[in-house]
């Protein structure tokens, strides 16, 4: 008899589990008591657990949208989340204005928030998307599945009691029968067409693209990503195509300013305009490729620290690709160029 793993609840949309080397860290993760959010949505253990995965798709269409950048559903009220904890960290970073200032930063945070070479300040684990949803361990529970993303650039997936980061870092390979999965975090766009056969999300960078003022003393940072989840529900099979819930969206992840000792990041506008993307697919047995449009004439974002989630939409088909064009900039970054893909 076969087990059957329902791994709608493993469809997460992207990309960490870390080490709390002082009491000063810790107070970037309260823990707070347990509590009852909605009849959906729960605080368990200091992260966020959905009832199932429309209830988590339900928060997240709120969360995705631009002009929420700076608010939160009345749900996640009590629930500190990873980007809330990082931007808490860029704050402070605003101060740090020495070289004995910039060391003790670093001490104090380099296990939270990734310390670049040109000393700008990067996700550890995760990606902007998950930042959303995850907490400061970067945890999430949808349904009966626990998710962490992981400082390595992974997701590791379980079902069950509760795990303790050494247990996490335990976890090495996927093991269907347990109730543990591990899916890759790609960061390359030569990976976007690799796709687990069984397994949760597997999240690709597509493209990305780093854009400076004519001046260089801005930059802009723009992320095209793919989830792709292959569908393990028992209705497919190996001589099938591999037929994939697939989600793509664009971050306009950050816009830094250059300072003391590198990059910062800068408060400032966002703009979108004329965006204008197509992803096809095809669905079994039918042959015939079809497309979905994406098309944004013009949108902006004002005083806001990034990153912005451009959400192009989800659908479930043997898909094939990604084209369009569109512009991302910012106050600072105003003349970047088209973000092309083919």
């Amino acid at each position: 008899m076969k087990n059957k793993i329902n791994f709608r609840c493993l469809i997460l949309p992207l990309l960490g589990t870390i080490s709390i080397a002082s009491c000063k860290k810790d107070a970037h993760f309260e823990n707070l008591n347990d509590k009852l959010l909605t009849n959906a949505v729960s605080i368990e253990n200091g992260y966020l657990k959905f009832r199932d995965q429309k209830a988590f798709d339900s928060i997240l269409n709120v969360l995705v949208k631009p002009e929420n950048i700076n608010s939160k559903p009345k749900e996640l009220t009590n629930f500190k989340s990873y980007k809330d904890v990082f931007l808490e960290i860029e704050k402070e970073y605003e101060n740090v204005n020495t070289s004995k200032a910039f060391d003790d930063f670093r001490n104090k945070y380099s296990e939270i928030v990734e310390i670049k070479s040109d000393s700008s300040l990067m996700y550890k684990f995760g990606t902007p998307l998950s930042a959303l949803y995850t907490n400061g361990k970067g945890e999430v529970k949808i349904g009966n599945f626990t998710t962490v993303y992981t400082k390595n650039h992974k997701m590791i997936s379980y079902s069950g009691e509760h795990k303790n980061e050494q247990q996490v870092n335990n976890v090495k390979s996927t093991d269907a029968k347990q109730g543990v999965f591990v899916s890759d975090i790609l960061q390359s766009a030569s990976a976007v067409k690799t796709e687990n056969t069984y397994g949760p999300t597997t999240t690709t960078a597509v493209k990305s693209e780093l854009y400076y003022n004519e001046d260089g003393k801005r930059r802009l940072f723009v992320d095209l990503w793919k989830e792709a989840t292959p569908r393990t529900d028992g209705s497919w099979s190996p001589s099938q195509p591999q037929i994939s819930i697939v989600h793509y969206y664009f971050t306009s992840r950050q816009e830094l300013k250059k300072t003391f000792g590198g990059w910062r990041t800068n408060e400032t506008d966002y703009y979108f305009s004329n965006l204008n993307y197509s992803y096809s697919y095809y669905m079994p047995p039918v042959q015939n490729p079809v497309a979905t449009n994406f098309n944004l004439v013009s949108y902006s974002v004002p005083n806001a620290t990034g990153p912005i989630i451009i959400d192009l939409g989800t659908k479930e088909a043997l898909h094939l690709g990604i084209s369009g064009t569109g512009r991302f900039f910012s106050g600072g970054v105003p003349n970047a160029p088209s973000f092309n893909v083919n």
